[in-house]
């Protein structure tokens, strides 16, 4: 294998959690609060505050802050801000945060707050924001927070693509590998649609291996960046799907896959989620 291809385990060292408990009040169709409950949930800052002293007692890197996100499609971080640049103080451990769409006013805050990583839905396509994410938004305001992100946000921003997320079929996740070449992201994280049960789009079709497959070539012709297969992605497609990706080189990075590749080519496995950038990997020892 010419290409080096880390391989990301999250797990405890890196745990996500949701500020809104189980609470969604854009209730996306694909996810409808559900990828909700398997995260830690923190309803004040001091939860958060005294979650995260546990969990780096227990000697993990860092923390994905997430959860349910407003009608207007943000996360409603702002009351958590000052409890976030004192973890990061006292604990010195990695944050990612999942803000959603954002003002130029709330990117300054997150990197003011000590915020390292920016996870960053980028969706390109006004039916998807309008009839499945049910946001009053359009592919402009989706492209402006994008940008007011990379100039005023935290260090690194981590655009995220869902394949399929238009009812499983695909078309503007060209356009969006497009548009990323002319701001060279530090890394493009790809997720594919889950047709979840008890969502709206428990029924809805998968994308083929072929097209996913199409999809990241593509992204690998065109960007000249890290790539990664984020941990989102269908159990009944997901074996095949990893082992051509990785076989053909078409990531960098992968998250979870199955343990018969990880021992197939002795990839050492990273406890930390896929975004972290590898300055801090580097930083902490982890590559």
């Amino acid at each position: 294998m010419s290409r080096e291809i880390l391989v990301f385990i999250p797990g405890k060292k890196f745990p996500g959690i949701s500020i809104t408990g189980n609470k969604c009040w854009l209730m996306c169709s694909y996810c409808m609060g559900r990828f909700l409950k398997g995260m830690d949930h923190v309803y004040t800052p001091k939860q958060l505050y005294d979650l995260a002293r546990y969990y780096a007692e227990k000697g993990a890197y860092g923390l994905l802050i997430s959860g349910g996100f407003t009608r207007e499609g943000y996360l409603p971080i702002q009351p958590y801000l000052d409890t976030i640049r004192e973890i990061k103080k006292d604990f010195e451990l990695i944050i990612n945060v999942h803000p959603g769409i954002i003002n130029e006013e709330l990117a300054i805050k997150l990197r003011n707050a000590g915020v390292d990583i920016v996870d960053y839905e980028l969706v390109l396509d006004n039916k998807v924001i309008r009839d499945i994410k049910h946001l009053n938004k359009t592919i402009e305001d989706y492209i402006r927070t994008y940008e007011i992100l990379v100039r005023e946000g935290p260090p690194y921003i981590a655009p995220h693509i869902m394949i399929g997320a238009k009812y499983g079929n695909i078309d503007w996740e060209y356009i969006a590998i497009d548009l990323l070449k002319d701001y060279n992201p530090y890394l493009v994280v790809f997720l594919l649609i889950i047709p979840a049960r008890g969502t709206l789009f428990e029924n809805v079709s998968i994308p083929s291996i072929d097209q996913v497959v199409n999809v990241l070539r593509y992204a690998r012709r065109k960007l000249n960046t890290e790539i990664s297969m984020g941990c989102m992605r269908p159990p009944q497609v997901k074996n095949l799907l990893d082992k051509i990706i990785v076989e053909h080189e078409l990531v960098d990075r992968i998250v979870n896959p199955h343990p018969s590749l990880i021992r197939k080519y002795g990839f050492k496995t990273i406890e930390t989620c896929c975004s972290v950038p590898r300055k801090i990997l580097v930083e902490k020892g982890l590559l």
